[in-house]
């Protein structure tokens, strides 16, 4: 009789203790727990459990969330189910797309993303979306009527917000209590003698950059004596991009330099003098447009040359570069400062995702297909959100819905590259 009830006895599934269960589910990809999930009741409720999804949470492009910095700026924290879905939509083009601002003048804008707030600034403009309410003209705050020359760079610092000016000076503007608008505070007159392209903010200085070939560190917000400077740097040629990193301790500046000039420089921030440290090769960094410290040791570059380079300065060099797909000038860069990066290109209004685990792109999105001539000036991200600014647009690409359309635009790359081997034609998408 044993022997009879193991012959007629089904073994299934579902019958299995719950822990042997998360056993083999765990094996399983994100995609087949969803299907899974839809099988029983139990199934369902086992996959809901953040248990399984602990370790899967980590491993996906743009929604890891892993980084302090990152979650700052991310208006939303994703459970971790919730991650591997919206990572699926960036890495295969499922978002929503919406023109959230426009102009008729061609600009060179600016955007810094935070928690709250879309900012956005455009000749002798500067405005804020609230990201709480719906990303619309008629619910930005804006700066008032002191701007007298275009802006070239801004930062927001808190409630502070400083911005460079093409004039040469620097001003420095507070929100005000109803949070409508700007409030003007002071400003550096003659900064620099021409625009201040390049700016940022530690508690201990502020650092500009210009197209007079220098450097300036000023004394903080706090301190009202800013007018003049605690020290001036001289670079060969225009500062086209400087951020300090995480610790303060240093500033990498980025210049489009000449000949002679390496273009990217590392300086040490308490004594003013040029580090040591990374001394790259002058033909792998041509003119360095933007930057973003992933850690205190590595610094991710861009610029005229199409690479993207990742820096460790603790060898003193380039430790991996990524080529742009269409040999495209890189004009801004944003990092998760984990393992994903998003670069703005001057073709066509093109953002391109990276993963930096692998060696080629994982997706690229055309910021606005009507018009198709404008580089992407700059661009920022969070887990669910992409923003990009054009010379006349502010786009917004939203990736955390469930049934969007595919844009899928790196097959269609794929396909030109065959076709180009096969005929030796030359192509720009």
């Amino acid at each position: 009789m044993i022997g009879l009830t193991k012959m007629t006895d089904v073994w299934r599934l579902n019958t299995l203790p719950s822990d042997v269960l998360i056993l083999i589910f765990d094996y399983c990809h994100a995609f087949d727990l969803v299907r899974l999930s839809e099988v029983c009741t139990r199934f369902y409720d086992i996959i809901r459990e953040e248990t399984l999804w602990i370790k899967k949470s980590k491993q996906p492009i743009v929604t890891n969330q892993t980084s302090r910095k990152f979650r700052e700026r991310c208006n939303l924290l994703l459970c971790l189910r919730t991650k591997w879905h919206v990572s699926h939509n960036w890495q295969y083009g499922k978002y929503e797309k919406k023109i959230l601002f426009s102009q008729n003048t061609k600009l060179i804008p600016r955007i810094q993303l935070t928690k709250d707030t879309l900012w956005w600034s455009g000749g002798n403009k500067l405005y804020g979306f609230k990201r709480t309410l719906p990303l619309q003209e008629n619910n930005r705050i804006f700066i008032n009527d002191n701007v007298r020359s275009d802006i070239c760079k801004f930062i927001v610092r808190n409630e502070c917000i400083i911005t460079g000016h093409r004039d040469g000076s620097i001003q420095f503007w507070t929100k005000s209590q109803c949070n409508q608008n700007i409030d003007f505070y002071f400003s550096i007159d003659r900064a620099h003698s021409r625009n201040v392209n390049a700016l940022d903010e530690t508690f201990k200085a502020i650092i500009s950059g210009s197209n007079d070939g220098t450097v300036k560190i000023w004394r903080p917000v706090g301190q009202r004596i800013l007018n003049v400077p605690l020290a001036t740097i001289n670079i060969a040629g225009w500062v086209c991009s400087l951020s300090a990193d995480p610790t303060s301790k240093t500033v990498a500046v980025g210049s489009a330099g000449d000949s002679n000039d390496t273009h990217l420089h590392i300086f040490d921030l308490e004594y003013y003098t040029e580090s040591d440290i990374l001394k790259p090769d002058k033909k792998r960094c041509a003119g360095i447009l933007d930057m973003v410290w992933d850690s205190p040791q590595i610094l991710l570059t861009c610029g005229y040359d199409t690479y993207i380079r990742k820096w460790d300065l603790r060898t003193g060099t380039c430790v991996y570069s990524w080529p742009d797909p269409t040999d495209a000038t890189l004009y801004c860069i944003s990092s998760d400062y984990q393992y994903t990066m998003i670069t703005g290109t001057k073709f066509n209004c093109k953002a391109v995702l990276w993963d930096q685990r692998q060696k080629n792109y994982i997706q690229f999105y055309f910021m606005n297909l009507n018009r198709m001539s404008s580089p992407v000036y700059s661009l920022s991200f969070d887990s669910t959100y992409l923003y990009g600014a054009t010379d006349q647009h502010l786009v917004e690409l939203k990736f955390s819905g469930y049934s969007y359309k595919e844009s899928n635009y790196k097959e269609i790359l794929k396909y030109e590259q065959i076709r180009e081997n096969r005929t030796g034609s030359n192509w720009v998408v």
